[in-house]
C-alpha cells in the first residue's frame, strides 16, 4: 500500500535524518483530504528506514522540503511505544507539488487535542513513562518564540524557547534549514513574531526521551487573498477547530491548564512509586510498614461482594424509590479536561 503526506519535518537524527509528516490522500476530484484518527488529531507518519537508528540517510533527505507532498510506496507501519507514527517502506519520492506557506494551511494542520506537549512540562520524558503515552510528533503555534545559543555545555547547542498554553518550554532545535539561517543572520531570528513548529519526541538516550523542535516554518503573511483562498480548496478538513467567544476565561484556562499538568506529572510520579512499593511489600511479605510519615498497609488480592446499585434500581424501581431522600446541594461546578475538538 503507498501513502501520501505533507513534509512538516526534515531534521537531524544520528547521521542521517528523519522524516515526518501528516497523512494525506487524494480524492476522485483531485483535491488533497487530510486523514484524521480515532481521536481527531492529525495522522501524523515518520518513515524509517533500514539503518541502524531508523534515520533516513542525507542524500535520501536533500531534495525533500518541508510542505512537499511526499509519497511512500509499500508502508508497513511499525510503532514501537510513544513512536506510534514509524512505518518502513520500500521507496520514498517527492510528488513536485508543494503546499502554500500560509496560515490558512498551517492552521488546518495543528494539533487540536494536546494542550501539554508529550504529556508534561519538562524537557523530556523518562522510559519509564512513556509506556502511556501514543503520539510522538505535533505541530503547534506557540507564542513568545527566542532562539538563543546554549554555551554551558561542551558543544554549543541552538534552542528554542516559547509558551504553549499558558507554559513555558525549551527545546534543541534540529531542523537543518533554520540552523543554516540562524547562522547566517542570528539577528533576525533571535526574536520571532509568527512561527509553527514541528516538535518530536527523540529516541531514548540514557533513560530519556528528549523533545525536540524537528521543524521550523514561517508562514508569508503578505500572500495575497487570492493565494488564501485556493488553499483554502487545495485541502479539505474535518473537524476544524471552533473559535471561542468565551473570551474571558482566556487567563483562567491558562493557569487551569498550568496546574492541571503539575498534578497529572505528580500523580504519575505517586502511582509509580505506589507500584514499587507495593511490588516489594508484596516480595518482602509484609502487610504493614510504620515510619515517622507514613503507614502503609498492603492487602493481597482477594474476592469481595460488592452491591451493583445500578442494576437493583433497574430491577426494583419501585423499592429503590421508597428508599431514596430528596438531598438539597450546594451550587457547584464540574471542570473536566476536553479531550476532544
Amino acid at each position: 500500500m503507498d501513502k501520501y503526506f505533507i513534509c512538516l519535518a526534515n531534521s537531524y537524527k544520528r547521521g542521517g535524518r528523519c522524516i515526518a509528516g501528516i497523512e494525506i490522500a487524494k480524492k476522485a476530484n483531485g483535491k488533497w483530504k487530510m486523514i484524521r484518527n480515532q481521536e481527531g488529531a492529525p495522522q501524523w507518519i515518520r518513515p524509517i528506514a533500514n539503518t541502524p537508528y531508523g534515520e533516513i540517510p542525507i542524500h535520501v533527505a536533500n531534495d525533500i522540503k518541508l510542505l512537499s507532498v511526499i509519497k511512500l510506496v509499500d508502508v508497513q507501519p511499525c510503532p514501537h511505544n510513544a513512536h506510534t507514527e514509524d512505518t518502513l517502506f520500500s521507496h520514498i519520492e517527492c510528488c513536485h507539488f508543494d503546499f502554500p506557506n500560509d496560515i490558512d494551511v498551517l492552521n488546518r494542520l495543528l494539533d487540536p487535542i494536546h494542550q501539554a506537549i508529550f504529556h508534561n512540562r519538562g524537557r523530556a520524558i523518562s522510559t519509564q513513562m512513556i509506556t502511556g503515552l501514543n503520539y510522538s510528533l505535533m505541530l503547534i503555534h506557540p507564542e513568545n518564540i527566542q532562539t538563543y545559543i546554549d554555551e554551558t555545555r561542551e558543544k554549543s547547542k541552538y534552542r528554542m524557547s516559547f509558551t504553549y498554553f499558558g507554559t513555558n518550554y525549551d527545546f534543541p532545535i534540529t531542523d537543518p534549514l533554520f540552523l543554516d539561517r540562524m547562522r547566517e543572520t542570528p539577528q533576525l531570528y533571535s526574536q520571532i513574531d509568527n512561527a509553527y513548529l514541528t516538535l518530536s519526541l527523540g529516541m531514548e538516550f540514557e533513560g530519556w526521551h528528549h523533545k525536540l523542535v524537528a521543524g521550523v516554518i514561517i508562514p508569508k503573511i503578505d500572500n495575497n487573498r487570492q493565494q488564501l483562498d485556493v488553499s483554502k480548496t487545495t485541502i479539505e478538513v474535518e473537524n476544524s477547530l471552533k473559535k471561542s467567544s468565551t473570551d474571558w476565561f482566556n487567563d483562567y484556562e491558562k493557569e487551569l491548564v498550568s496546574l492541571l499538568e503539575m498534578k497529572e506529572t505528580i500523580e504519575e510520579k505517586i502511582l509509580l512509586l505506589r507500584n514499587n512499593i507495593q511490588q516489594e511489600m508484596k516480595k518482602q511479605g509484609m502487610e504493614k510498614v510504620e515510619s515517622q510519615h507514613f503507614i502503609i498497609s498492603y492487602t493481597p488480592a482477594k474476592t469481595i461482594m460488592q452491591f451493583d446499585s445500578r442494576s437493583f434500581r433497574q430491577e426494583n424501581e419501585e423499592l429503590y424509590n421508597a428508599y431514596c431522600k430528596i438531598k438539597q446541594r450546594k451550587e457547584t461546578i464540574v471542570i473536566k479536561k476536553n479531550n476532544k475538538e
